[in-house]
């Protein structure tokens, strides 16, 4: 008998590999949203810092101009939060239509695989088959052989 081949072997291939991009994508996506969320806590770290020397500033008893400048930097890392809050949404996005592309991928081969399994078994129960009914061929011949043996050596043995 042949040996087990599955015609889809090639889309099933293709299937893998665009598994092993999406994946490598959403993993890629989550390293840019940890490194986003990373540089937020920064912000809002250096942003807590800003506002404290604000704050002792004001307890100081600084000048109108230094209270200003310190308040336009406080308003300056504000702004880049916001900024490093709306990456921090686009990379979650990103990953989230990243981990939607993967599952898609994974599904459409693990139909396939799943698919190729059940032409294997299929092919597994046919040589099975086949294997049997060898062996019952051959054991019918091994017995047709032996009573045909049998039946001879009475004779001879009537003979002598």
């Amino acid at each position: 008998m042949k040996a087990f081949r599955f015609s889809l072997q090639p889309l099933r291939l293709l299937r893998e590999q665009k598994e092993r991009v999406a994946q490598k994508r959403y993993v890629e996506a989550l390293r840019a949203t940890d490194e986003a969320a990373a540089k937020l806590d920064a912000g809002f770290l250096e942003l807590s810092t800003s506002w404290t020397a604000f704050c002792e500033e004001v307890a100081d008893g600084a000048t109108f101009s230094k209270l200003h400048q310190t308040r336009a930097w406080c308003g300056e890392i504000e702004q880049r939060c916001e900024q490093l809050t709306a990456v921090l949404k686009a990379a979650q996005l990103a990953a989230q239509e990243a981990w939607h592309e993967m599952s898609v991928a994974t599904r459409e081969r693990k139909a396939l695989d799943q698919l190729r399994d059940k032409f294997r078994r299929a092919y597994d129960n046919d040589v099975q088959r086949d294997e049997q009914k060898e062996l019952d061929e051959m054991g019918l011949r091994l017995n047709s052989s032996a009573s045909d043996q049998s039946e001879s050596v009475p004779t001879l043995m009537e003979k002598i």
